[in-house]
């Protein structure tokens, strides 16, 4: 039957999609992962709180409701760094004057992060788009001959492992 190529070709699509998304988000984990085991940290100030989008959003930072991300000032070996972090939250705890903890790479203290940010929502997402991947590689295994001609599909085995003859009319 043609009409299950598409929903199959598709399919192997989503697949592989979803498994290159698997490696960038995993990509990004492991960059994550080095950057906090390397670091090196120190106590910052936050000094303002910027508008910025929230993780995911498209949304214009100067809408409506807007999320605040923080800039820390902070102070590495006499001279004194300020990091804006990536993205914002809606319901930001911080304040200006907060002391918080920044990590930084010790071979170039401008590259910054704050602890914990990117710890958590990195991984899920990673791990999302594995479980998605999985889910619809075993949908195409489990569907891969469906409406295939009888002449296609595989001997049918009965419940006592054996296998049934096959009719071979010409």
């Amino acid at each position: 039957m043609k009409w299950l190529r598409f929903p199959r070709i598709l399919g192997i699509v989503v697949c592989l999609y979803l498994i290159g998304m698997s490696l960038v988000f995993g990509m990004l984990s492991s960059q994550n992962y080095r950057f906090v085991h390397g670091a090196e940290s120190t106590t910052g100030t936050v000094i303002a709180l910027v508008p910025r989008s929230p993780i995911g959003s498209a949304r214009d930072p100067d809408a409506r409701t807007v999320s605040r991300a923080p800039t820390v000032r902070y102070e590495v070996a006499g001279k004194t760094y300020e990091y804006t972090a990536a993205h914002g939250r809606f319901r930001q705890t911080l304040k200006i004057g907060d002391h918080i903890t920044v990590l930084y790479d010790p071979a170039d203290p401008a590259v910054a992060r704050m602890r914990g940010e990117g710890k958590v929502l990195v991984p899920v997402i990673t791990s999302g788009f594995v479980l998605s991947a999985l889910v619809v590689a075993l949908m195409l295994f489990r569907t891969r001959n469906l409406g295939a001609s009888p002449s296609q599909r595989k001997p049918a085995e009965r419940s006592d492992g054996v296998r049934e003859p096959q009719d071979h009319l010409g």
